[in-house]
């Protein structure tokens, strides 16, 4: 691959580069609009107003999310299937994360987010790595089944450092 291939290949070589800017977002919306339009007060009003009209929408799509987290921690069980359900999982609880972060669940996210890192390092984890898998789910499912918005406050916390420690155990 030629250096024009790969823009970072001077950089690779040991060699500093500075690549142009990117203007495809530019091209996009096209050269005369205004960024300041775009995200004015009253537009970001409106934006969240559609957001908040779908909340329970969120909180329907969220159950059955959690439901298929469920099942595809049961089939982890099996050694043969695990990777690919672990892989899965690891899609919803992306999917999860950023839907919770829309609707105000920041404590779903913040667990989400561990479920989604936990599993992209451990792609094939051992039986006690599952748990930590399993212990992540079962909190989202508190979480989502006791409508916990925000960070959850003190619970939140309790729950997420116990999560922290868990996840630390079984590297």
């Amino acid at each position: 691959m030629s250096e024009k291939e790969d823009p970072f290949a001077a950089i690779n070589n040991g060699e500093t580069k500075i690549l142009p800017p990117d203007y495809t977002l530019k091209k996009i919306i096209g050269e005369n609009v205004d960024i300041k339009e775009m995200f004015s007060e009253e537009v970001v009003v409106k934006a969240q107003a559609t957001i908040d009209q779908h909340k329970d929408n969120f909180l329907d799509w969220v159950v059955k999310d959690v439901a298929s987290l469920n099942e595809h921690y049961k089939k982890a069980a099996n050694k043969v299937t695990r990777k690919k359900n672990v892989a899965d999982i690891e899609q919803i609880a992306h999917q999860t994360k950023a839907q919770g972060g829309m609707f105000n669940f920041g404590l779903a996210t913040q667990v989400a987010k561990s479920l989604e890192q936990f599993c992209q390092k451990h792609i094939n984890p051992s039986d006690e790595q599952l748990v930590v898998i399993g212990k992540h789910i079962d909190t989202l499912t508190v979480i989502f089944s006791q409508n916990i918005t925000g960070d959850g406050g003190a619970v939140g916390k309790e729950l997420m450092d116990n999560l922290s420690k868990l996840v630390d155990k079984y590297k």
